[in-house]
């Protein structure tokens, strides 16, 4: 624990999550916008390394990570799925996460045995910022010390590209995309047969610098190790956890479909980590700090192509919050399970628990899951359809398990809980439930106000914009801010931004699965939805407000921008 009772990053919460006035009150139009950026981060003299443009239209576990496993991982992961013309344009680029106004704040490096690459997306190719293999300095500034990944991502906020809409509110945008292009990356690793492992906690200095990046304007969010699944350096079993020796591991699909049981290695990167010598191959971990770790990298300063705002000046809060942040040594790293919502703990519910059926659901093909994703037109406007609720219902209930990170202890579930508002569902009555996060059942929530029903109660604290007539669910994402602050300290607030933009995307690619689009929308009133969810706690904060529903075209005209096939 941090023992951290206060900080700029609780305020920024307060501000951000509970004060929507507040929050939204230096927004500008994106319209006219004299600060709006380039659409792209752009290099100039750098050499470029072109990807292939054949890309399988189903995805498969891969023999190696090779250079079309490396194409296939980058073109689903965060590449182009399709081009957007509409009465404005303003939306024009769209990518296989979602993103606030398709703004993509949130950059992607890869780091392979090489070099160090960043991610042009539009030309689907790497662009080469340094020379060499730096894949175990990022792991040891992760405090991952053990099998050398095959590569290892790192996600950034490029700040500007955000900021120049929403200001001071950009910060809460691009941790939570981070934490959506994170749960995509680690979705297509797991159906390549690779594993990748989330790390909210790194040192920040030797990171940014590694990549040349100005810690102000551009700072790294999060840190992804790729490992090959049956990868086993030292043939060892991993320590069994109490939650590991309860649940049987399994490889999640695209829609939380469970497949067989898979072995787990000595290289699982849900591991401790270790430290390895010549003569001792295992030994206790050993503290890293940012400025020794920092001293060993070579300072770039690659040239960029500048446009938009200059963050730091025009954006002092956020700028305060992301410094009030930073690690500069590995002994702070820690994990610990947030606290169940008290109410629920005790059984107190409107009636009694539905019971996950025994369904038989359809495995997505993940590729065309991500192609076919989208969040519905400007107005999110949905279409009156018949939607199989228990079939989302079981997609739903598996999606917390299986992700690697490293704030909760290894083989816990994800720490968000899962709120499904049913408006009409086939299968399951309308209301307020909490998803049990043990047996999957639907626990119903009293209603908030008699006589109103539970969408309207949603609705009624959402700020008008959305149509709720036609509605099929609402899912939201509630997390313990008080385990947040408690346990990470101001990088708390990042922390549960990304852990609930992971589990987010899990929402989006089940309900893609069966047709809906996943619209988010931080436009609402928390205390509100509170009510609504029986919430009776304020550290239990509602993170994620997720529209599902199938929607019309509205007025776009929508180009897909299809892989060239292999054969």
């Amino acid at each position: 624990m941090t023992g951290r009772e206060d900080g700029v990053g609780r305020e920024f919460w307060r501000v951000t999550l509970e004060d929507l006035a507040e929050a939204m009150a230096d927004r500008r139009s994106e319209y006219g916008n004299p600060d709006e950026p380039l659409k792209f981060k752009l290099y100039r003299g750098l050499p470029r390394r072109p990807l292939t443009t054949a890309t399988p239209r189903e995805l498969s576990e891969v023999a190696a990570f090779d250079e079309t496993a490396l194409s296939t991982l980058l073109r689903y992961g965060y590449g182009i799925s399709r081009q957007e013309f509409d009465t404005n344009g303003t939306w024009p680029y769209h990518r296989m996460v979602a993103s606030a106004r398709c703004l993509f704040g949130v950059q992607l490096y890869v780091c392979l045995a090489d070099g160090v690459y960043h991610y042009d997306a539009p030309h689907h190719a790497l662009v080469r910022l340094r020379d060499g293999d730096h894949r175990r300095l990022l792991t040891r500034a992760a405090g991952a010390q053990g099998a050398l990944p095959e590569a290892v991502f790192v996600l950034s906020a490029l700040f500007n590209k955000v900021a120049y809409i929403y200001r001071e509110y950009a910060y809460r945008l691009c941790t939570q995309e981070a934490g959506l292009l994170a749960g995509n990356l680690d979705l297509v690793a797991r159906s390549m047969g690779l594993r990748a492992h989330v790390h909210h906690q790194f040192l920040d200095e030797p990171v940014g610098k590694l990549l040349g990046l100005d810690g102000d304007e551009e700072p790294a969010l999060l840190v992804l190790p790729l490992h090959g699944a049956a990868a086993d350096v030292r043939g060892e079993p991993v320590a069994e956890t109490v939650a590991d020796a309860q649940h049987e591991p399994v490889a999640e699909t695209a829609a939380g479909v469970r497949r067989e049981p898979v072995t787990e290695t000595a290289t699982d990167p849900r591991r401790e980590p270790v430290t390895e010598t010549a003569t001792n191959p295992r030994r206790e971990p050993v503290t890293e700090t940012a400025a020794a770790l920092a001293a060993t990298v070579e300072a770039i300063r690659p040239t960029v192509v500048r446009s938009g705002l200059e963050v730091a000046r025009t954006c002092p809060t956020l700028t305060e919050v992301d410094r009030a942040s930073r690690r500069t040594d590995t002994a702070a790293f820690t994990t610990a399970l947030p606290v169940a919502p008290g109410a629920y703990a005790a059984g107190a519910y409107a009636a009694d628990p539905l019971p996950l059926p025994e369904a038989v659901v359809p495995e997505a093909n993940l590729a065309a899951v991500l192609r076919a994703r989208d969040s519905g037109p400007g107005i999110f406007r949905p279409v009156s359809s018949q939607v199989d609720g228990v079939e989302l219902w079981t997609r739903l209930a598996r999606i917390r398990a299986g992700v690697a990170t490293d704030t909760v202890p290894a083989g816990a579930p994800a720490p968000l809980e899962i709120f499904l508002t049913v408006g009409d569902l086939v299968g399951i009555p309308a209301g307020a439930y909490r998803l049990d996060p043990d047996t999957g059942a639907l626990l119903p929530v009293a209603p908030a106000e008699p006589g109103v029903d539970a969408l309207t109660a949603i609705e009624r604290v959402t700020i008008p914009g959305p149509v709720f007539r036609g509605m099929n669910a609402v899912v939201h994402l509630v997390g313990d801010r008080d385990w947040a602050f408690g346990t990470f300290g101001d990088r708390g607030y990042r922390v549960l931004n990304q852990e609930a933009g992971l589990l987010a995307h899990r929402v989006c690619v089940a309900a893609a699965a069966q047709g809906l689009s996943g619209r988010i929308v931080n436009a609402y009133h928390a205390d509100g939805v509170r009510a609504a969810l029986g919430l009776t706690e304020r550290r239990h904060t509602p993170v994620f407000q997720i529209l599902l529903a199938r929607t019309g075209p509205g007025g776009r005209v929508i180009v897909p921008v299809e892989p060239e096939a292999v054969n």
